[in-house]
């Protein structure tokens, strides 16, 4: 089976460095740092902000409740996977979803309004998006964040540039937050912040070890990057000319993150299609979302794309 749907990450980044790894995670013996110092302090030097703005969780459950309040109030975007993170950390707790318009972009002054008019705690949101795979550009975030009053969450855990990251924004900006997932020490959730509280982070001392050689190689980092931008470009372009042969395809958005998304016709039986042969793609109502692959299974899902379309 080949799993498009973004549960799996094709480049094994640990696996750069193994014997490394391996050591380091056979060596941690003691229990772990309570707030995993040593991985806060490789994601923040790589990331280029302060450790001290830097927390740590496991998850995302374990990450949201130690920097939000109990019964805050969360506004959040349609088609953002931000949702199902916010729900499954604070259940019961039913956020406000904010109405996207036919091109999925978000308007800062809109957004901000609002989260106004609703008295918004909290405005969580991905860029780029997952699954829509379009982003808000440092200019909007900027915007937003200085339009609020609400902490700004901005989820970069599938942001394929670096350089676009929000990150460059927190000296600056007292109520906004970064998030990023790794791909690699036990896959924790980071937050990077001004004035973020301290919480136990539940991280395992293993997984954080090996966190702490991957941050001091960062070539693998920088190389599952390369890996990633060019999967997804290749993808995105191929999808593209799939789109101008086939009526099918009502709609391509352009991608900004690991991923591709588009409207199709019939969606959800597209989707059982190629699952039947073999490869597992995400289906969200009318859209289908293709994450990027290695080179064969990209070649596989557009070849089955391809004949299904």
């Amino acid at each position: 089976m080949i799993y498009l749907d973004g549960s799996r990450f094709f480049f094994d980044i640990e696996g750069c460095f193994s014997k490394l790894v391996s050591a380091a995670r056979a060596e941690t013996a003691a229990p772990g740092g309570e707030e995993a110092e040593k991985l806060c302090k490789g994601f923040a030097k790589y990331y280029g902000t302060a450790p001290e703005n830097v927390r740590a969780g496991k998850d995302y459950p374990t990450l949201l409740r130690g920097i939000l309040p109990k019964g805050c109030k969360a506004v959040i975007p349609d088609f953002d996977d931000c949702r199902k993170f916010f729900i499954a950390s604070f259940p019961g707790n039913e956020p406000l979803i904010f109405k996207k318009p036919a091109d999925m972009k978000l308007r800062p002054a809109v957004l901000a309004a609002f989260a106004a008019e609703n008295s918004a705690d909290v405005i969580f949101l991905s860029s780029p998006c997952c699954p829509t795979s379009l982003e808000m550009t440092l200019a909007e975030i900027e915007t937003l964040v200085k339009g609020t009053g609400a902490m700004v969450i901005v989820d970069e855990s599938r942001l394929v540039e670096d350089e676009n990251s929000a990150i460059k924004l927190i000296s600056g900006s007292a109520n906004l937050t970064v998030l990023k997932k790794l791909r690699f020490g036990g896959e924790p959730v980071l937050a990077a912040g001004t004035n973020l509280p301290r919480f136990a982070s539940g991280v395992a001392a293993p997984d954080e070890a090996a966190a702490a050689v991957i941050f001091e190689h960062d070539s693998a980092l920088k190389t599952a990057r390369r890996k990633l931008e060019d999967s997804r470009d290749s993808l995105y372009i191929r999808i593209k000319k799939l789109a101008v042969r086939y009526d099918s395809v009502e709609r391509l958005y352009r991608s900004k993150a690991d991923c591709v998304f588009l409207k199709v016709k019939d969606a959800e039986e597209k989707a059982k299609l190629l699952a039947e042969s073999g490869i597992t793609v995400r289906n969200d109502g009318d859209y289908l979302c293709i994450f990027a692959g290695d080179k064969p299974e990209n070649e596989a899902v557009l070849k089955a794309l391809e004949k299904i379309l």
